[in-house]
């Protein structure tokens, strides 16, 4: 941050000093009202001692840091909406005029149907359709990919992407204000932060502490009064502050900021404040098999003649039908076959053949081919071995058909061998999907495709079972392929040919059993189950029924992301919950300094005073505490506490151990240094 970034968050912890801004915040207005009280006291009965002025100081010192943490927090919440902006707002734009020459203006200057150029190192200003030349295009500030991506004619741009070579011209699609930057921009600054289920209990805990300590130190100054001692007023005010909740009351609001914020840095949007402390508390998490625990993409992984053929004679014809296929999966085959030295000579006939592309009603790709000699094999000249059937007709005596495709389709055109099914079943076991791969009029061979799974996707698995959090995997795929997979990852359940519908039975389901729900979603149909689940996270590439229905949206629309997000909302929790354990112990410990103190004419307590301070020196030290350590704990409360997976009772034993009894002892030590130099100096 800047200077003027930090001038900024001072003014605004300033104007938050305003009663009608801290009376949201219960404990700081006490602790404000204790400030007027003393100085109204100090100057009205005219004490105008250094002891009295520095109780009020420190009083106000504690408001101010409070106010100071909310402000820096959402200080920093708002740069990462303006920095976005930033990336285009401030651009000058290069516009193609109906001429042909170039002008420059701002981007708030362009119109839809504008023709814009982009050169090598600058930033597309504005989301719009490439028109003319290619480049290299590196879309890693607003998707989170890091490898550039190449744009020819016709592919669309997405502001705040930056061309790392070669030059485009681009049609404008969206005004400035339009446009993906601002629209994400606008959604981080629209986010809502509604208090939590949890966030609600401990202000419950908090303000029936602050009920019951007021009532304890009011009763304590008339009891002390009535004994006939004398007590003075900004010395019993100082004693209350130092028991107030003031350290979590400060930070809390910081805390649950900086949970969004975090949240936003790996690209994902909350809603709503309460998404992120759900994810906390989610017990169960469907998590669809394509994306999140397999890469999306089937690989090959072995090919498998049959009847007489060879494994070379199946992959012949593999690289020959995928030579003119442009999916995924085609190249994927290639790929596969030219590790394997797979690479036949008739590639240039090949590429020559007339093609029939992949369509999800035929399940099948190829060529036809004229004159294709398998080693040994004489297949083709005159093709007599094919049978005469409609789909062979027109090509019968003219070209031969190399396909692939989905095995129940492919043998119903071409001759299956006796061992077919067997293979099938046997790829099945193995969880993979076969591809049946013909020639002529018989099918030769198959080649097993696999789902890889996502890198570290079995850590994470494991993680989130430490956390005591129930995966389910969600796939399409057939039963025994499913749970071969998930056993790989170590799932135990799974919902396999799920429908959309049966999402949302399963949701509704645990919901029943009193749990909370996560899952992943980006179609139409998967609205409902996002709607009704605790965490529903839709991909930003989804449809817009489905991130309306969500409560988060993951602009990277990585399905995985889920977990990343449960994770920043157990931190969230845990850092909550450490600092909340942490100031509570701390009051303990100064109600144990400065008591004994306060009622040092009773015996009893001088034996108490174990720090042996006088009773100023004691009130005093314990408020230099009180207040120094909000602006210690900001960073902590901002970065929140380093998380790592772990059961529910080993984060709370460690809880209790080093927040716990860490605020317990701390303040005594503390109290003392201070109290040693007040009393050196």
């Amino acid at each position: 941050m800047k200077l003027g970034d930090y001038l900024q968050i001072l003014k605004n912890s300033i104007t938050r000093l305003s009663p009608l801004y801290l009376k949201k915040n219960p404990v700081m207005l006490l602790t404000e009202i204790s400030f007027v009280i003393t100085i109204i006291y100090t100057f009205c009965m005219k004490e105008i001692t250094s002891f009295n002025l520095s109780i009020a100081l420190l009083i106000f010192a504690t408001v101010w840091f409070g106010t100071f943490a909310d402000s820096y927090a959402e200080h920093q919440a708002k740069l990462t909406a303006s920095s976005l902006l930033s990336v285009t707002s401030n651009l000058s734009v290069r516009k193609i005029t109906p001429e042909g020459s170039e002008v420059y203006v701002p981007p708030d200057a362009i119109s839809v149907g504008d023709i814009i150029l982009v050169k090598e190192n600058e930033i597309i200003p504005l989301d719009g359709i490439i028109v003319e030349g290619a480049a290299a295009i590196d879309e890693s500030l607003v998707t989170g990919e890091s490898l550039p991506v190449i744009k020819d004619v016709n592919d669309e741009v997405i502001s705040g992407s930056k061309v790392v070579s070669d030059w485009i011209k681009v049609k404008v699609t969206k005004t400035l204000k339009e446009s993906y930057v601002y629209r994400i921009a606008e959604m981080i600054e629209k986010t809502k932060r509604p208090k939590g289920e949890s966030e609600k209990q401990l202000d419950a805990l908090i303000y029936g502490i602050t009920f019951l300590l007021s009532l304890v130190v009011f009763s304590l100054g008339v009891t002390i009064r009535l004994l006939g001692y004398s007590l003075s007023l900004p010395i019993l005010l100082g004693f209350y502050v130092c028991l107030l909740p003031t350290t979590i009351s400060a930070l809390e609001e910081a805390i649950s900021i900086s949970g969004l914020t975090r949240l936003w840095k790996i690209k994902v949007i909350s809603k709503s404040g309460k998404a992120i402390e759900a994810a906390g508390d989610v017990d169960v998490v469907l998590l669809d098999k394509t994306g999140t625990i397999t890469l999306g993409r089937r690989e090959p992984v072995k090919i498998i003649p049959l009847n007489s053929y060879t494994e070379e004679d199946v992959a012949k014809a593999l690289f020959l039908s995928s030579i003119q296929d442009d999916t995924q999966e085609g190249k994927a085959i290639l790929r596969y076959l030219q590790s394997k030295n797979y690479i036949p000579s008739e590639i240039d006939k090949a590429i020559m053949s007339s093609y029939e592309e992949f369509s999800a009603k035929t399940r099948r790709s190829g060529i036809y081919y004229k004159g294709l000699r398998l080693p040994g094999k004489e297949i083709y000249k005159e093709m007599r071995i094919i049978r005469k059937s409609d789909f062979y007709g027109a090509y019968l005596n003219e070209k031969m058909p190399i396909f692939k495709g989905a095995p129940d389709v492919m043998r119903t055109i071409f001759h299956a061998p006796p061992d077919f099914d067997e293979k099938l079943e046997e790829i099945a076991k193995e969880g993979g999907t076969p591809l049946a791969v013909a020639v002529g009029d018989e099918i030769i061979g198959l080649l097993e495709l696999k789902d890889i799974l996502k890198e570290g996707v079995k850590e994470q698995i494991r993680a989130l079972k430490s956390m005591g959090i129930e995966p389910y995997m969600v796939t399409g795929d057939h039963p025994i392929t499913a749970q071969i997979i998930a056993s790989e990852v170590g799932i135990e359940k799974v919902i396999s040919q799920a429908k959309p519908e049966d999402k949302y039975k399963k949701v509704i389901e645990e919901q029943e059993k009193g749990k909370t729900i996560a899952m992943v979603g980006d179609g139409t149909n998967d609205a409902p189950a996002l709607a009704r689940a605790n965490v529903g996270l839709a991909m930003y590439t989804g449809t817009e029924v489905a991130k309306e229905a969500a409560n988060m949206i993951d602009l990277e629309s990585d399905p995985s992301k889920i977990i990343d997000v449960i994770k920043l909302g157990k931190q969230l929790l845990i850092t909550r919950g450490s600092l909340a354990t942490f100031s509570i112990a701390n009051d303990v410990s100064k109600y144990f300094v400065v008591l004994p103190a306060l009622l040092s004419f009773l015996s009893v307590a001088r034996i108490l005073n174990i720090l042996h301070l006088p009773l100023r020196v004691a009130v005093i030290s314990a408020l230099i505490y009180n207040a120094i350590i909000i602006p210690i704990l900001i960073p902590l409360a901002i970065i929140g506490i380093s998380f790592k997976p772990k059961s529910p009772r080993r984060i709370y034993l460690e809880n209790v151990l080093i927040y716990g009894l860490g605020g317990v002892v701390l303040p005594f030590i503390i109290i003392k240094l201070i109290g040693v130099l007040l009393v050196i100096l």
